[in-house]
């Protein structure tokens, strides 16, 4: 059974991926998965100041697993989206 996210971090703190991820209910794992990424990978994503860098057709996958259009993501998704 996958580890549950720990909803810890300040909301403020939570990056727009992260958010989309957990309005989704999947976990890093099944997320990571899902791209074909390590989840190592989609937790620096989550908790760094980088924007994740995908492949169209991870953009495709993304965006069919959280449920929200790619012209409705936000225009950052790291921390630093302001």
């Amino acid at each position: 059974m996958p580890k549950k996210q720990s909803s810890q971090q300040p909301q403020e703190n939570v990056s727009p991926l992260r958010k989309l991820r957990e309005q989704a209910n999947l976990t890093q794992e099944q997320l990571s998965v899902r791209l074909d990424v390590s989840t190592s990978t989609l937790r620096r994503w989550e908790n760094g100041n980088i924007e994740p860098a995908m492949t169209h057709e991870q953009w495709i996958i993304f965006c069919e697993e959280v449920g929200v259009p790619f012209e409705e993501l936000p225009n950052k998704l790291n921390l630093r989206a302001k």
